[in-house]
C-alpha cells in the first residue's frame, strides 16, 4: 500500500474474519488434515500425537459455527473501497475481525500468542 502511493495508486486492505464459504467447510478441512497427516513421517506423527489431528478437526467445526453466513460484510467493504471518494486504508469485515483480530493486533506479542 505504501509502496504504490508515490505512483498515485491507492490501496485499501480488506481484512475479513471467518465466513461460511467452501474454504471453511469442516468436512473438507478435516479430509485435508487427514490426507496431510498420512503423508507425515512416522517420527513427526509421533511428535505431534494423534490428539493433535483430533484437536484440529474439532476446531474446524467450532470455527464454522462462529463464522458468519453474511458475505455482504465483505462485499460492502469492497464496494466502499472501490466507489468511495475517500476510501479507508483498512476495512475489518465481520464481527470477529472487528472485535477480536483488530484489538488483538494492538496487544503485545506475548499476550496475543497466549490468547
Amino acid at each position: 500500500r505504501r509502496e504504490l502511493r508515490p505512483f498515485g495508486v491507492r490501496v485499501s486492505i480488506i481484512e475479513p474474519g471467518g465466513f461460511q464459504t467452501r474454504i471453511m467447510d469442516p468436512a473438507l478441512l478435516v479430509k485435508d488434515f487427514v490426507r496431510l497427516w498420512e503423508r507425515l513421517p512416522a517420527e513427526a506423527q509421533a511428535a505431534y500425537g494423534r490428539h493433535y489431528l483430533d484437536k484440529c478437526a474439532k476446531s474446524t467445526t467450532l470455527l464454522q459455527r462462529l463464522s458468519s453466513s453474511r458475505l455482504s460484510h465483505v462485499t460492502d467493504a469492497m464496494t466502499h473501497a472501490l466507489l468511495s471518494r475517500c476510501p479507508r486504508s483498512r476495512y475489518a469485515a465481520g464481527w470477529d475481525a472487528r472485535f477480536i483480530f483488530v484489538p488483538l493486533s494492538y496487544c503485545p506479542a506475548w499476550l496475543s500468542d497466549t490468547l
